[in-house]
């Protein structure tokens, strides 16, 4: 038998038409005391890293270690009716590159339980899927002594448009119309506001080793305190 070159780059270079995603995730449900402690998303970030063993708190771990909370339900801000407020977290979804040990967070009673499963999915260009994903919409402007910050976006145009964009550089291509978002909520960290807004939209693959590292490495910014996970699931 007779081996080519070419036979040696079938064998050895990735499809660019298809591409797998394997991360394991954990659904950790909380203690009472460490829901009502996780209403500061900094602190919800320290449970993950002692959960996962890590020493120093190192944001999202080079965005291997995303999460996401299931929260209570929001709540109006009494002095300004039209802001919401994040309710406390009762559920965390946890995605990792490895298989996790919650023993450290079990033992020390900080959660009542965790779940984990091995997700496998193959993406293939064509393929269409459902996303959703809690994320933090924000751009960067000048402020009035022209310093660069980081603003949230609030207006749901603006919203869907930073969407929009971001899958589309994640090897997606979507209509505006196939978007749909909640209203923002907001949370803290140690006193600093965070937005967040819950998205739901259906995409096509262009990409799919683009779409894989989103779901891996996670969408936008204050991904350390919760924010850019991003759920796959194909449709019909």
């Amino acid at each position: 038998m007779t081996i080519t070159t070419h036979d040696l780059l079938d064998f050895g270079l990735p499809s660019p038409t298809q591409a797998v995603l394997q991360v394991w995730r954990s659904a950790l449900v909380l203690a009472p005391r460490t829901a009502t402690a996780c209403t500061d998303a900094y602190v919800m970030h320290q449970l993950v890293e002692r959960g996962l063993g890590l020493v120093t708190t190192t944001g999202n771990r080079n965005g291997r270690t995303l999460y996401t909370a299931a929260r209570n339900p929001a709540r109006h801000n009494p002095r300004n009716p039209l802001t919401l407020h994040a309710g406390p977290p009762h559920t965390l979804l946890v995605q990792t590159p490895s298989p996790p040990d919650w023993a450290p967070l079990q033992s020390s009673e900080a959660i009542v339980s965790a779940r984990t499963e091995l997700v496998e999915q193959t993406w293939k260009t064509g393929d269409t899927a459902q996303i959703r994903t809690i994320a933090s919409p924000l751009v960067t402007k000048n402020n009035d002594d022209r310093q660069r910050r980081r603003v949230p976006l609030t207006n749901p145009e603006a919203c869907g448009t930073w969407l929009h964009d971001r899958l589309h550089k994640a090897g997606c291509t979507l209509n505006r119309h196939d978007i749909t978002m909640n209203d923002p909520e907001h949370t803290h960290q140690q006193g600093r506001t965070i937005t967040l807004r819950h998205f739901h939209a259906t995409v096509t693959i262009t990409n799919p080793h683009a779409f894989t590292k989103m779901l891996t490495t996670g969408l936008g910014h204050n991904r350390a305190w919760g924010a850019g996970l991003v759920l796959a699931r194909h449709t019909n």
